[in-house]
């Protein structure tokens, strides 16, 4: 399958617990396609219905309605004996690592090619995988013996054992501190570029989603809310949940607190400003004394790099005669969002 071909896909999808009246809905109505070589990330708050729809792709749950096609196979209703088929072409790693305590790292990556049948190059495969991950010197202790970096790195190198063409991250950084969780998305970004695998990661931190993926959807109450590039989603986000995760990342928007501590330092008028391609606000900004007669200090916010892209928000303080800082104004606005902060 040609990288960009869509492959995995939701079609209407609705999925039920119980009946009755102690029915409970996880997802409805929900529509995505996942194309082929990319990172794709599902976010949303506890209770949202992630983790089922990761279950619906791998067929560990059933749809109540709706269609999932995976890899161009409808796998809606299919026999058990197809199911595991398919399921042989999806890795998945969880958040709790899920290792065999029993077993050494080595047998931990082996126990999956043994249960597909993998007899010869068993070994070498297990090597291959343990240099990748980087914890070859590693291969004959237990799990127990582990950080959890480590383990992660076994979980990864288990699920990729039969090289599949999918690999579903479930919450897999959660447990894990912040400099152990770079690590682990690295290596995730390794083995979707190098290997070509597609990885769907279910995550509510937006912090994973900003470092690895490619596209994102944001469930909500069982229902996809919003979805697109990151760079688009996170530019301009059209709900308020949406809006929430954007600023656990960027941190960009002064509170009540801190604009009330800005407009005691500075006399001027406070605007923010959005940021996709700081360039074009560079140049207005830097011609803003000669044009407007305006000077303009940044005096909250910040940039950061995502998808190539500079994303953001800064406010700036605005120095100048009234209709020069009003002309600023409509400058900025006819190549970003602008706000006035007023009193």
């Amino acid at each position: 399958m040609s990288a960009g071909s869509p492959l995995i896909e939701f079609h209407n999808v609705g999925k039920t617990f119980g009946s009755g009246d102690r029915a409970v809905t996880a997802l409805a109505d929900v529509d995505l396609t996942i194309e082929a070589g990319e990172v794709f990330a599902i976010i949303g708050y506890s209770g949202a219905g992630k983790s089922t729809l990761v279950r619906l792709i791998n067929a560990l749950e059933p749809v109540s309605t709706g269609r999932v096609v995976v890899g161009g196979t409808d796998i809606t209703g299919l026999p058990e004996r197809r199911l595991r088929e398919v399921r042989l072409g999806i890795g998945m790693i969880f958040q709790q690592f899920n290792l065999l305590r029993s077993r050494t790292v080595f047998g931990n990556v082996a126990y999956p090619l043994k249960i597909a049948g993998w007899d010869k190059q068993r070994e070498e495969r297990v090597a291959e995988l343990l240099r990748f991950v980087g914890i070859a010197e590693k291969a004959w202790h237990y799990p127990d013996q582990l950080s959890g970096g480590q383990k992660q790195r076994v979980g990864i190198a288990r699920a990729l054992a039969t090289n599949p063409k999918i690999l579903l991250a479930d919450e897999s950084t959660s447990a894990l501190d912040p400099e152990t969780t770079g690590e682990v998305l690295r290596l995730l970004k390794r083995v979707n570029t190098e290997l070509g695998v597609t990885i769907v990661v279910i995550t509510h931190e937006m912090e994973v989603v900003r470092e690895i993926a490619d596209r994102v959807a944001v469930l909500d109450a069982g229902r996809v809310v919003e979805q697109g590039s990151v760079v688009d989603v996170f530019s301009a986000p059209k709900t308020a949940i949406t809006r929430r995760f954007v600023e656990t990342v960027l941190h960009d928007q002064p509170d009540g607190e801190n604009l009330a501590r800005l407009r005691a330092r500075h006399d001027g008028r406070l605007v923010t400003a959005s940021i996709r391609d700081d360039r074009r606000i560079g140049e207005v900004l830097s011609n803003a004394l000669g044009r407007h007669g305006v000077r303009f200090e940044i005096v909250y916010g910040g940039i950061k790099e995502l998808g190539g892209e500079s994303l953001g928000r800064l406010t700036l303080e605005l120095n100048g005669a009234a209709d020069g800082v009003d002309a600023l104004i409509a400058e900025l606005r006819e190549i970003t969002e602008v706000q006035e902060l007023v009193a």
